[in-house]
């Protein structure tokens, strides 16, 4: 219960200072790179913040249908993974994020009970980036159009990075695992 409250005070948190950021940025004088990185990393890291502490808390998963988290395009879905090189993405994680044993076993412990887990793990993480995205797509364009052209296509690009890349991966782990279940039907399945 109180890490239920802690997690949503901090989500509120970075709702009001997201907010603030984007109210007062046409006042601050962004000339150089270092300040132009800075607040776009700042405003990727708060509004995906947001939904990622709010996903720790609750099941923010479930406002979708499970019907979205189905990949029905495979084919598709392959071409756009190899395309934007999400592998490099995925191996990069696994060097520095997740290069952790006990990280990664939140996730998957190795056992075939552990596939229903890492499947319910993808689909929160899928969201908490898959919102943000959308958020921060509209940020950016909302930044150019206001003639903060270099921050827009900046935060533009680390929310590319930073969140349809592993939008991409999480769904490519699932179709991964559809097919694997597909051909070992009690495989994992609750």
């Amino acid at each position: 219960m109180i890490k239920k409250a802690l997690l949503s005070i901090a989500s509120i948190f970075l709702i009001f200072q997201s907010i603030e950021i984007l109210r007062y940025i046409d006042d601050l004088e962004i000339n150089n790179w270092g300040l132009i990185i800075f607040i776009a990393w700042i405003l990727n890291m708060f509004i995906t913040g947001i939904f990622a502490l709010s996903g720790f808390a609750f099941p923010t998963q479930k406002l979708l249908p499970n019907s979205y988290y189905r990949i029905s395009h495979p084919k598709s879905l392959k071409k756009t993974y190899k395309a934007l090189r999400i592998n490099l993405f995925r191996q990069a994680l696994l060097a520095t994020l997740w290069k952790s044993q006990k990280q990664r076993k939140k996730y998957f412990n190795g056992t075939i009970n552990g596939i229903s887990n890492l499947v319910e793990q993808s689909i929160k993480s899928e969201f908490g980036h898959l919102i943000p995205f959308i958020i921060i797509f509209f940020v950016s364009i909302y930044l150019i159009v206001t003639g903060l052209t270099k921050l827009g296509a900046l935060t533009l690009l680390i929310n590319f990075i930073g969140n349809l890349y592993p939008i991409i991966l999480q769904r490519h782990h699932r179709m991964r695992i559809q097919i694997l279940r597909k051909r070992q039907p009690a495989m994992g399945k609750k």
